[in-house]
């Protein structure tokens, strides 16, 4: 399976469906709390035959919350959920900061998953 759409279908309903790639679209909901994420790299399977078709990916997951406890405890729960739902998937860390576009805390959390190369 294709790691971000893993991620949309567990995580996304810890912020009713405010899960986005890359940024939040105009049209989109942008009430706090919502998480971003994107790709930032990935590391495909090779052997002697070739390309398998399967790849590590590794992912940041920024959740967005107006106050800096309850973003760090949205997190904790976004790799909890992560952690017993999504297998295999290497936790990286995290790190908050305040986003002063937004005026809101961001909790950025950094993941490997495995995926099935995308074709799609």
């Amino acid at each position: 399976m294709i790691a971000s759409v893993q991620l949309v279908q567990t995580i996304g309903l810890l912020v009713n469906g405010r899960i986005y790639p890359l940024r939040i679209d105009e049209n989109e909901d942008s009430a706090p709390p919502y998480i971003i994420y994107q790709e930032v790299s990935s590391q495909p399977e090779i052997t002697d035959d070739g390309i398998t078709g399967h790849e590590w990916t590794r992912m940041q997951i920024d959740v967005y919350h107006p106050d800096k406890y309850k973003v760090r405890l949205l997190a904790n729960k976004v790799v909890n959920t992560i952690n017993d739902q999504i297998k295999p998937s290497i936790y990286d860390g995290q790190q908050q900061m305040y986003d002063a576009s937004s005026e809101l805390y961001r909790q950025s959390i950094d993941y490997e998953f495995w995926q099935t190369t995308p074709t799609e």
